[in-house]
Parts: C-alpha cells; structure tokens; sequence
C-alpha cells in the first residue's frame, strides 16, 4: 500500500516536471521562432511583431498538445461557455478591480516621479499593434499554455488522490496553485550563457494572485473564456492608463 501511494507522489511530481518543463520549452520555440521573423524587437515594426509572433507560437504548440489529450484521454479543456453567469460576474469584477488598479498605479508613479517614457516611437502604428497584442492575443495564448493545459491535466493525475480531492473542495485547488506558480516563474527573465536571473516583484506578485484569480473563475465557469477576457482586459486597461498618463506628459 506505502509502495503505491509513492509510486503515486513519483507519477505526479513526473506529470508536473513535465508540464513545467513544456511550458519553458514552448516559450523558448516561440523566441526562436520570432527571431526569424525579427531580429530587433525594439523596432518599430518590433514594438509588437515580435512578442505577437511569440505568444502565436507558443499557444499553437499547447493546442497541439490539448487536442491529442483531449483525444487519448478524452479530457475536457473547457474551450465552450460554460457557466455564462459564474464567468461574467468574474469578468465584470476583474474589470473594476484592473480599473481602481490602473487609477492608483498611475497617481503613485506620477507622485514618486518615475515615469517611463518607451524608447520607440508613440505612433498610431506602434500603440494600435500594442493594444491589438494586448486584445487579442494575451489572453488566450497565456491562458491555454498557463492555466487550460496544466490545470486539467493536473485534475486528471491528481485523480486517485484523496487527499488532493479533499484540499481541491477550498477555493484555491492545489492544481490551481500548482498552475499560479508556473505561471509567475513565467514572468522571471532569465539565460544559460552567461547565467542571469532577472524579476520584478511587484510583477511576480500580480502574477501569482491573478494566476490564481483566473484559475478559480476557470474551475468555477468550466470555461477558458472567461479567464482569456480577464487577461486580456487587465493587460490592455493597465497599458491604456500608461498612455494616457504618458499623453498628459508629453
């Protein structure tokens, strides 16, 4: 009995290796494949081809990888409406949150001075492409790589587990915050050759409390949807207050 509970802790720690593991490599194609296309991300043309080109890249290889699963092991990854009411009242408050958010995030870095002013050019060309990433692409590669791909996958290994069914009854699941925290070491900037580890902690810490907000309003509406639109309603509110402070200034 001892023998096949660690067998199963061994099966899971594997199953969660390997999601992390994919999760890095995905991105890391999505670099490369981008670099083909551009070679200087600050550009012009750069400000949003290249991170667009990315963020294409890495959400066709998780679908790739959801679609075979959903297939072998006949999984649902939530891509319908499912609860409409559940995941707009997620929507909704998200979007008030991001808004009393972007309001107070702006006065403090008015007040402290620190405004940063984007070394490119603050073109049609260049805000429109930003928003339009922003809109339309944010959200959903982050949130099927991130949040659709590891947590239903984890629900499926974590299945003979009675005492992961027991913590899964909380509000925050373990595989939500197994998702949560793959998602902020996302947002940690780093290289092999020469080695560097680069982070923001006000970052990490937005990441990690939205990753989990998004997981919930994901297990609660049984819809990627609504977690796609969170994302990409807070992404494009917080860099339509930075022009629109940046509009005051200049």
């Amino acid at each position: 009995m001892a023998d096949k509970k660690q067998n199963g802790v061994f099966y899971n720690v594997i199953v969660i290796l390997s999601l992390l593991i994919f999760q890095q490599s995905a991105s890391a194609v999505g670099r490369f494949v981008a670099n083909i296309f551009t070679h200087d991300q600050r550009a012009e043309y750069g400000i949003f081809t290249w991170i667009s080109i990315h963020h294409i890249t890495q959400m066709l290889l998780a679908i790739i990888v959801i679609v075979i699963l959903a297939k072998v092991l006949k999984l649902d990854f939530g891509f319908s409406l499912g609860d409409r009411k559940v995941g707009m009242e997620h929507v909704v408050n998200l979007t008030i949150v991001v808004l009393v958010y972007a309001l107070i995030w702006r006065i403090v870095v008015h007040l402290r001075g620190n405004v940063n002013v984007p070394d490119y050019p603050l073109n049609f060309s260049n805000i429109a492409g930003e928003f339009g990433f922003q809109l339309l692409l944010s959200g959903p590669s982050e949130e099927i790589l991130f949040r659709a791909l590891p947590i239903i996958v984890l629900v499926w290994s974590f299945r003979e587990n009675k005492t992961v069914r027991k913590i899964r009854e909380l509000e925050i699941s373990l595989e939500n915050l197994i998702a949560a925290l793959f998602f902020t070491i996302a947002h940690i900037s780093w290289t092999i050759s020469p080695f560097s580890i680069s982070a923001s902690w006000i970052q990490m810490t937005l990441s990690m409390i939205l990753g989990l907000w998004f997981g919930i309003a994901y297990k609660k509406s049984k819809s990627i949807i609504y977690p796609m639109a969170m994302h990409s309603i807070w992404n494009v509110v917080v860099v339509g207050a930075k022009y629109i402070h940046l509009a005051f200034l200049l």
